[in-house]
């Protein structure tokens, strides 16, 4: 849409150019409406009232996006690659929060993404100072129609968040505004200024926002000079509730961080400089942060405040799935993963870290994208994740970002840009739905094209000028994986991907992806591939592996892999390595070697990482001496192996669960598991528990799928609800 479609003749308000959140206020008059609605956008957060009243329990809207142009001369835009640009805005209901005659309209606006200056590398990177624009309409039963429109009319002020700063936190000053200055008299305030509309694409927010999920009631660790030390018991991401008790002009202060130090205080290194500051009014007011989360486990409170409780917040996402078994380490991984994606989902973007960075990086968000579909209902958040991705591909090169939305960043050619191939084909696999595939494919061609424009001798060897160019990332030791031969991997992946892709589009065969596969195959073998060793970059952190999943290699460099891993019983993979070594040993029906790995509390292994206590996964390996984030969600990667195998369903369908196989595969190992998921078609579960004379297992199937059970080399057909099933001599 237009701004002129989304919004009429409303008009985008400024301010002084210089305030981050201010509060603004306008008034208007309703009579005999039976239906009313606002489509309203504050950039970059906004809370509404009117009439005293919160509009919508909603929390960091409108989702973020890559808003409009950012000049490189005045912004710092890092380079200026062509981009489409897109903003979304909110529609309410809010018939109910009016009443005949007069009404006040009141909004606190927050930076968010869109008016942050500085952030962890770079500074001056904002799209622009904080907006506003609303259009309200009111409708009587006759269809008759009055407009309400943000204009000249409107009158603003400080408002009591005096400082936010959307990584560090936020400083609140509650003597700024009087208590109710969401109805008090606003005359007196300072004229809008009215701002020229951007140029943009405008969309109405389809996807969810953040809201508060859950609360949790703090526990009091210690009590010293430097404040109180409560600990949440997990590693989340959200706010603290406060009731203030400090006399007027006294100051709160709060800490919060991820891990204590071995003198059981709060480690400065792991709070990522995360505070929230409060002077107080001296009315013993209930508080919490408005334009900011934090990521934390552990906080510290200084001053004369009582915690009341801890309020969990994330894109509102329900968990679709469950997984439960004898594995002390495999139910850690499953929970820690499903704690972890949640608390990087916010605004619209799943990001890598939710405190240091807040990125949505292209490479862990494909990474993880299967398990994310898979175990998360997540299919509207990642259809918005999906446009981000395209809407920050360089029209020109194909380039496609390390982010998306686009901000400064690393990364590299290979695992990091495959997200315009890889998300939305999974996406299909997943939810039957092949509009983004139509969408997106012109965006695939050009990503190919730049992979090869960025090729020598077919291997792919740089990037953009002056950006990294990595290969894996975050392996336990040095990276010793050529980025060469990871990135001409990935490009291998992608020619499979298109060649499928344009299958599932009905496009024929292209003769083009084969020959460039080959081409890319005989680079890798002749560059990487010792023929003595029969080994690939010298089997070094899962470079077998690599190859052997686009089809290289003999029985040798199989056997070579396996014995690897059999003997190290644990992981010495990055985040790519990691996904393709375990699952490459289920497609070569290694269950047991991928139970071993899966489950070892080896050093750089899952019971490593639990036996520390995490809650969440690790941007590394607990056992690297180098550690910075305690909130990445790359690792998990992994995940999807545990329904996929452990509890054996697997797909037959090209895409969504209409046929559908069952086959526990660990069961030799693993006595009892079970877990469910939430397909398009309803929710799918196995349960099994082993004794010494019977397995017993059961799987319950929705309406309209069509499922078998496979055990013992016999087969049979499952009916609709639940299936139970006694394994002894035979299946009975």
């Amino acid at each position: 849409m237009t701004h002129q479609e989304m919004f009429g003749k409303a008009q985008w308000l400024g301010f002084d150019g210089k305030t981050k959140t201010p509060v603004v206020r306008a008034s208007f008059e309703m009579h005999r409406a039976v239906r009313a609605h606002i489509v309203i956008c504050g950039l970059g957060y906004f809370e509404l009232y009117l009439n005293g009243r919160r509009v919508s329990d909603d929390l960091f809207v409108p989702v973020t996006s890559d808003y409009c142009h950012r000049d490189i001369r005045v912004n710092g835009q890092p380079f200026d690659e062509l981009f489409h640009h897109r903003c979304y805005a909110v529609q309410y209901d809010i018939l109910p929060y009016l009443h005949e005659g007069k009404n006040e309209l009141a909004v606190a606006l927050g930076p968010g993404f869109f008016a942050q200056e500085t952030w962890s590398f770079d500074r001056n990177v904002s799209f622009g100072e904080v907006r506003l624009c609303y259009r309200i309409v009111l409708t009587d039963a006759l269809g008759g129609q009055a407009e309400v429109l943000s204009g000249e009319d409107a009158r603003w002020t400080q408002g009591e968040v005096i400082a936010c700063n959307l990584f560090s936190g936020e400083r609140h000053d509650l003597n700024v505004l009087e208590v109710g200055w969401t109805t008090a008299d606003a005359s007196c305030w300072n004229r809008v200024r009215i701002l020229e509309p951007m140029d943009t694409v405008y969309q109405l927010q389809d996807s969810p926002a953040d809201r508060v999920e859950r609360t949790i009631r703090p526990v009091l660790l210690s009590e010293g000079p430097r404040g109180r030390l409560y600990d949440l018991g997990e590693n989340t991401t959200g706010w603290v509730i406060l009731r203030d008790r400090s006399k007027k002009g006294e100051t709160v202060e709060m800490r919060f961080g991820e891990m204590l130090d071995t003198r059981g205080l709060l480690s400065g290194y792991y709070t990522h400089r995360q505070c929230w500051q409060i002077v107080s009014d001296g009315r013993g007011r209930l508080l919490h942060p408005r334009f900011t989360w934090y990521s934390f486990r552990y906080f510290v409170v200084e001053g004369a405040a009582e915690v009341v409780s801890a309020a969990v917040i994330h894109t509102d996402i329900p968990k679709a799935s469950s997984f439960k078994s004898a594995s002390p380490v495999l139910n850690w991984l499953y929970e820690a993963y499903i704690r972890t994606q949640l608390a990087n989902l916010h605004g619209g973007i799943p990001s890598d870290c939710p405190h240091l960075e807040r990125r949505g990086y292209t490479g862990d968000g494909q990474l993880t994208s299967e398990t994310a579909m898979l175990t998360l209902n997540h299919k509207t958040t990642m259809r918005k994740w999906m446009r981000d991705i395209l809407d920050c591909q360089d029209e020109v090169s194909g380039h496609v970002q390390y982010t998306a939305p686009y901000q400064r960043c690393g990364g590299g050619p290979g695992g990091w840009g495959i997200a315009i191939i890889n998300v939305p084909l999974n996406y299909y696999r997943q939810y039957g739905d092949i509009a983004p595939l139509s969408e997106m494919y012109g965006g695939m061609v050009k990503y190919i094209d730049y992979l090869e424009a960025h090729s020598e001798e077919d291997l792919v060897v740089s990037d953009r000028a002056g950006e990294w160019c990595l290969g894996d990332w975050c392996t336990p030791d040095p990276i010793k994986l050529p980025p060469p031969f990871v990135n001409t991997y990935f490009k291998i992946k992608a020619l499979d991907a298109i060649t499928e892709i344009d299958q599932i589009l009905a496009k024929g065969v292209n003769p083009l992806w084969r020959e460039l596969r080959q081409r890319a195959c005989a680079a890798i073998v002749k560059k990487y591939y010792n023929a003595e060793t029969h080994d690939f970059a010298d089997n070094v952190q899962g470079a077998n592996a690599f190859a052997l999943d686009v089809g290289l290699g003999d029985e040798a460099t199989l056997k070579h892999f396996l014995d690897r891993y059999e003997q190290l019983g644990s992981y010495d993979t990055g985040i790519f390595g990691t996904e393709i070594v375990t699952r490459l040993l289920a497609d070569k029906e290694r269950y047991d070697l991928e139970y071993c790995l899966l489950t070892s509390e080896r050093p750089n292994s899952f019971g490593s990482m639990m036996r520390t206590g995490a809650t969440t996964l690790w941007e590394y390996w607990s056992d690297c001496e180098y550690q910075r984030s305690l909130n990445h969600p790359m690792f998990g990667a992994v995940v999807k192996q545990l329904f996929y195998d452990v509890l054996g369903m697997r797909r037959l369908s090209k895409a969504g669960w209409q046929k559908v196989r069952i086959e526990p595969k660990m069961m030799k190992w693993l006595p009892e598991a079970k877990g469910h998921i939430v397909t398009p078609l309803g929710k799918l579960a196995v349960c099994y528990r082993k004794t010494l004379l019977s397995t017993e297992i059961s799987v319950e199937v929705p309406a309209g799928m069509q499922a078998v059970l496979t055990l013992a080399g016999k087969t049979e057909t499952l009916r609709e609800g639940l299936n139970t099933f006694t394994l002894g001599e035979g299946l009975v």
